[in-house]
């Protein structure tokens, strides 16, 4: 510290000689600064490091290098552990500390797209307990801002495709945004009949009755199950024949 200190004096001592230089200069003199190179060098040319110096440099270093990767690894793995109890929370349906977990998570890994969805999840169930405080409209409006970031990060994330046209068409009563993240899943999952399903009673909710009953009607050729094949032919007959 005190060579530093010396260093620095050192330094200053010469940028105000070259000031003084300057300002002592004519318009058409040129200021001879030899000097102050020569002395500036003669500062550290010919100064040899020991090379037990160095060598306790290049330790320090790495010791630090690697207490920076274990801290990192660390903040991973507790981010992992509260995703793990968010989605136990879940399970056990304690919504409001499943969001602590998660706001916790995301303070640690805020472009996990994982996280955001989760959060859209326990949000919108959440809602359902803040009825009586009257705050489940801000529930609700958590868990579409969760799962569309959940979308901005990850664009084809088919679980926040579905949770984001579940809760628009179902809790918010807004059929007509529902039905654009309906179409999108539609076109990214084609084997999941669920999906289908969801997009031909969307369609019904906006009004579209002839292209849900095509809907319905490719499901009760389609789906896997007797069951499913049926319910699809009920729901295309209690459409009607369109005209």
């Amino acid at each position: 510290m005190e060579d530093l200190r010396r260093r620095w004096c050192t330094g200053s001592v010469l940028v105000f000689a070259a000031l003084v230089l300057l300002a002592g200069c004519g318009a058409n003199d040129e200021p001879t600064l030899d000097f102050l190179v020569e002395t500036e060098a003669a500062q550290y040319d010919g100064v040899a490091v020991g090379q037990d110096r160095i060598e306790e440099l290049r330790n320090d270093i790495k010791e630090y290098q690697d207490a920076v990767q274990e801290m990192t690894r660390r903040y991973g793995r507790i981010a992992s552990f509260q995703k793990m109890l968010a989605r136990e929370l879940l399970q056990a349906q304690m919504y409001g500390p499943a969001l602590d977990a998660l706001e916790s998570a995301m303070e640690l890994q805020t472009e996990n797209a994982v996280l955001y969805y989760l959060a859209g999840v326990a949000a919108g169930r959440a809602a359902r307990a803040d009825v009586i405080s009257g705050e489940s409209q801000g529930r609700l409006e958590l868990s579409e801002r969760m799962y569309r970031e959940a979308l901005d990060l990850r664009p084809d994330y088919r679980e926040a495709l579905y949770g984001l046209a579940v809760l628009l068409a179902f809790e918010m009563d807004q059929a007509d945004e529902a039905l654009e993240f309906a179409r999108r899943l539609a076109r990214l999952e084609t084997g999941d009949p669920s999906v289908r399903f969801l997009l031909g009673n969307i369609l019904v909710r906006v009004g579209n009755e002839d292209e849900a009953r095509g809907v319905y009607a490719e499901l009760a050729q389609s789906a896997r199950s007797s069951e499913l094949r049926q319910r699809a032919a009920e729901n295309r007959d209690a459409l009607g024949n369109g005209r």
